[in-house]
Formats: structure tokens, C-alpha cells, sequence
């Protein structure tokens, strides 16, 4: 486990070194000189696999030993800690580091400690993160073929494989939806009048969370990502931190990896955290969702019945469907979904066979 800790100067690097001798904080196995910087690794004493339902809780853990270990007295700016993932890489022993070819990344090893997790937790005062998943076996594969299935699951059957309805899954399953474009567009504002140094890399990566979440074409996102290059690089508060082209070109990577993924570990807590950039809940008076929208809806019938005008919502994805094939009777699903901008799944789900049905 490394942490990054940046803007440590002299007395900030012996204020560390002093807490790692009294036992302050916990003494890593090695401390790597990265320029303006250290980075502070952590070996294990058992290698942790990577299962997906770990990567919340290791994230979760990350950022609470980050948070203890980044304070007044190990940083020049105590309040800008950079919370950075489980797959964030670090420059590499040996390379050149931001100030130079003179000044090449050193590792320099403090101690002969190898860590558990529960050592990590235990280091931090009142951390309650949950180890309890890391220990959890990740679900195996069904063994059940296709043609067992539909004599033991008929109506999943005839949903999945007949209908071709997609697989539903809730947020905290991974599951993903199509948003209104006026949110990447709201985004964008952000980068613009929000975003500041320490923020930049992310902002990009945000911005291609965003963008995926409002089916924005990859074209789209790349040339609007290259379009924040000056802005952002004038954001440059030190002389050896300044956003090029290579910073946006990597942080473009990300479309290139699971997509959905990004889409939903992008939370609106991980871009706040890694941007700067406060982004308010959504208010719902701390409601449920479904209560939150029984009431909305309430209030619109109200607003009929007393006879002010109420603006409907935009017509439903079944209607769309519909809609469409009463105008094209001949008409073909890839027609369909190509005029009307809807996924694959959606006018699959709503498509009826018009010879077989009055619409």
C-alpha cells in the first residue's frame, strides 16, 4: 500500500521521520524521494487479491491512513491531501524525478516491516472501516446450462433469453443508466470555473465518467478533454507542475478500460475527493426515493386538478418505441434505434411484433 505525500519540505521530512522513530505514526518499509515529494510504501505480509468486492473497502482504508498521515506537520499544505486510488501508479525507483535528470527518485528503507491490513486500521485512531468483505469469498459461475436453466428458471427464461430484457442491477452492484447530456455540460462549467491545480488530472478523468454516464461519443469526450488543455494549464501554480498534453492524453486511458466500471466507481464522493470540487447531493429532505417521487407526483396531480399548467416529463422509452413503429410499420430495429437515439436493450425490451399486435 503507498501514499503519495506531496509539498514536504525539510522540516516537514524530519517532523515525519520523528513520528515514524516515537511510534506517532506507522513507519513504512521504505520512503521513496519523488522530487517534491515522498512516497511511502507499506509492504504486506500476504499479497491481497483484487477481487472487485474488496476494491471499496481497500479504497475506504487507503484514504483514512492518507488522512492520518497527511497533516500540518508532514505538509506544507496540510488541507489539499491527494485521496488517490488503489491503482494509482508512482514514478519508478531509479527514473527521473519532476525536478531532473540530476535528481533521480531514491528509495531509501526505514524498517523490516511487513504489514496486515488490521495493522494499517489499527495505526489509525477511530477508523471504522469495515475489513469484514476483504475475508468474503468472491460468487463463482454458475455450472447450469442454458438448457437446464430453462427448465429450472422458466420466467427468467422467457425475460433473459426469449424477451432479451438485460440484466437489471442496482447501483451498488455495478449496474449503470443513461443521464440527461446537461450534465456532462455541467460539468464542463465546472472544469472551467472550479477546478484547480492538484485537481487537474482527475477533472479529465471525471470528465470521461461523465461523459460515458450521458452516452457522449468518445470522439466527443477526447476533443472537449484537449479543448481544457490551456485552461487548466494556466491553473500552474508551481514551476514543476504544469498540465501538458501527456496528462490529458493519460488521463484518456480511462475510456479505453471497462466502461461501466468507470461509469459507476466515478461516485460523486471519489470525483469530489479527487477534484476539489464540492458537488452537493441531491436534496431530497432525506427521503427515500420512492417517497421523494410519490410526493413530486402528488403535487403535479394537485397543480391539474386547481388548473395551473404542469410541464409534463419527456415521453417514456415505451412510448418512443411505439411512437415509431406506428410511423414506420416497415420499419427495423436498427432504424429505430439509430432515429431515436435509445439503446439496443431499451427498444428491444418495447419492440412489438405489429403483425401479431394493435398498437
Amino acid at each position: 500500500m503507498v501514499v503519495d505525500m506531496d509539498y514536504v519540505g525539510k522540516q516537514q521530512l524530519k517532523n515525519l521521520l520523528k513520528q515514524f522513530g516515537n511510534g506517532v505514526q506507522l513507519r513504512p518499509t521504505y520512503l521513496v524521494s519523488s522530487g517534491k515529494g515522498v512516497h511511502l510504501y507499506y509492504f504486506l505480509q500476504e499479497p491481497v487479491q483484487l477481487y472487485r468486492n474488496r476494491e471499496e473497502v481497500l479504497a475506504e482504508l487507503k484514504e483514512a491512513l492518507i488522512r492520518r498521515l497527511w497533516n500540518d506537520t508532514s505538509s506544507i499544505r496540510p488541507d489539499s491531501p491527494d485521496i488517490i486510488g488503489i491503482y494509482q501508479g508512482f514514478r519508478c525507483v531509479g527514473s527521473q524525478s519532476k525536478l531532473g535528470v540530476d535528481f533521480p527518485v531514491k528509495a531509501y528503507k526505514l524498517s523490516e516491516n511487513r504489514y496486515t491490513l488490521e495493522d494499517i486500521k489499527a495505526s489509525i485512531p477511530s477508523c471504522k472501516v469495515d475489513l469484514a468483505p476483504l475475508y468474503e469469498k468472491p460468487r463463482r459461475k454458475s455450472t447450469v446450462t442454458l438448457e437446464e436453466a430453462k427448465e429450472l428458471y422458466p420466467e427468467w427464461y422467457e425475460k433473459r433469453i426469449v424477451q432479451g430484457e438485460p440484466k437489471q442491477k442496482s447501483k451498488k452492484q455495478g449496474g449503470t443508466w443513461v443521464c440527461n447530456e446537461a450534465l456532462y455540460e455541467w460539468w464542463k462549467r465546472k472544469i472551467t470555473e472550479e477546478v484547480k491545480a492538484g485537481g487537474r488530472y482527475f477533472s479529465i478523468m471525471a470528465l470521461c465518467s461523465y461523459g460515458l454516464k450521458c452516452g457522449i461519443s468518445e470522439q466527443k469526450i477526447r476533443r472537449d478533454a484537449y479543448a481544457f488543455l490551456d485552461h487548466l494549464e494556466s491553473l500552474t501554480e508551481d514551476e514543476d507542475n504544469h498540465f501538458s498534453r501527456a496528462d490529458v492524453k493519460d488521463a484518456l486511458r480511462a475510456l479505453k478500460g471497462d466502461r461501466k466500471r468507470l461509469s459507476t466507481i466515478a461516485s460523486r464522493e471519489w470525483i469530489e475527493n479527487n477534484t476539489k470540487v464540492t458537488i452537493p447531493a441531491n436534496k431530497r429532505n432525506y427521503r427515500k426515493q420512492e417517497a421523494h417521487l410519490y410526493l413530486a407526483r402528488r403535487k403535479k396531480e394537485d397543480m391539474k386538478v386547481i388548473g395551473e399548467v404542469v410541464k409534463e416529463g419527456r415521453p417514456t422509452a415505451e412510448r418512443t418505441v411505439r411512437e415509431w413503429q406506428e410511423s414506420h410499420p416497415a420499419g427495423k430495429k436498427a432504424d429505430c434505434i439509430r432515429e431515436t437515439g435509445l439503446a439496443k436493450h431499451t427498444v428491444h425490451k418495447w419492440w412489438k411484433d405489429i403483425n401479431n399486435e394493435n398498437i
